[in-house]
C-alpha cells in the first residue's frame, strides 16, 4: 500500500505516558525536541503527574501540556478524544501533529483522527504496521532526527523544485 502523499509538517508532538517513561532516551529527546510537546494518557492527572517525576521527566512539562482523559473527557471511552483534545488545546490540527504511541488503541485512535503516527518498533511487523501509514523507527533517542527527516520529505513534496 502506498501512503499518500505528505502534505503537513509534524509541528507538535503527543507522547503516550508509559512509552515515555519507559525509554531510557526521553530526557535526551525531551531536551533536544525543539517542537511543542505534551503527553497523554488515560491514567488520572496525579498518577502521571507522579510517575513522570519518577521518571526525572515532570519538569519538562507545564500544567498545560499534561492531558489525562479521565479528568478533561469523563465518559470517553478508552479516552478515544484525548488526541484530538490535546491537540486542539495546542493550538494545532491533527495532521500536523505527531502521536508516538506504541499501544495497539493508541494507534488506532491516532489514525483514526488523521494524526501522524510514530512507533518505536524493532520487531519484525514493521512493514505491516508501514502498510498501515504508521511512521517506524528504532530507537528512541533518534525520534527528533526522525521528525526532522519528515519534515524534509515534506519539504521535498510540497516544493520539489528546492
Amino acid at each position: 500500500m502506498k501512503n499518500p502523499p505528505l502534505t503537513s509538517k509534524i509541528k507538535c508532538v503527543l507522547f503516550n505516558l508509559d512509552d515515555l517513561i519507559q525509554s531510557i532516551a526521553a530526557k535526551d529527546v525531551l531536551m533536544t525536541l525543539s517542537l511543542p510537546y505534551a503527553v497523554v494518557s488515560s491514567r488520572p492527572r496525579a498518577s502521571i503527574e507522579q510517575l513522570l517525576n519518577t521518571a526525572g521527566l515532570l519538569t519538562f512539562f507545564t500544567q498545560d501540556r499534561i492531558f489525562s482523559s479521565p479528568e478533561q473527557l469523563p465518559g470517553s471511552a478508552f479516552g478515544s478524544m484525548i488526541f484530538f483534545h490535546a491537540v486542539r488545546s495546542m493550538g494545532f490540527e491533527p495532521a500536523e501533529c505527531a502521536v508516538v504511541d506504541k499501544s495497539d488503541i493508541g494507534l488506532h485512535l491516532a489514525m483514526k483522527e488523521d494524526f501522524c503516527v510514530f512507533r518505536m518498533n524493532d520487531d519484525a511487523d514493521s512493514a505491516e504496521l508501514e502498510n498501515k501509514g504508521v511512521l517506524v523507527f528504532s530507537k528512541f533517542a533518534d525520534l527528533s532526527d526522525f521528525i526532522d527527516l519528515f519534515n524534509k520529505e515534506v519539504d521535498l513534496e510540497i516544493n520539489p523544485a528546492s
